[in-house]
């Protein structure tokens, strides 16, 4: 095979990978374009409470055998503030605000999901 022939199936290789990463990038704008307005906060598969995004607020969650979640919502954006788990990932996982995302504490079994009005 000559080089030619090497360098012209790259190139196309690399076109098809960039084409089907650009439509299933579109895929998932569309999927969740939605507006995000809703949190909803699960312990243990059951939804303990549903919050609005638009309304600040300042809770703490009772999760699996006593552990605590400190959940904040402010300016669309919803965070872990501190948690009573040893490794506090849930914390490091940062503020969301798009449908679809989540925080997950595994060790109290919570998670805080953002969900459209449906």
């Amino acid at each position: 095979m000559t080089e030619t022939k090497k360098t012209k199936r790259d190139l196309i290789l690399v076109a098809a990978i960039l084409v089907i990463a650009a439509l299933l990038y579109i895929g998932n704008k569309v999927m969740f374009s939605k507006p995000a307005v809703i949190v909803e906060i699960t312990v243990d598969s059951k939804v303990v409470q549903t919050l609005d995004l638009n309304k600040d607020a300042d809770i703490v969650v009772d999760g699996n055998m006593g552990g605590k979640n400190h959940l904040v919502i402010k300016d669309g954006e919803v965070w872990i503030e501190d948690a009573s788990c040893p490794d506090k990932i849930c914390v490091h996982q940062g503020k969301i605000h798009e449908t679809g995302e989540m925080i997950v504490c595994l060790p109290n079994l919570m998670i805080a999901r953002i969900i459209s009005e449906e």
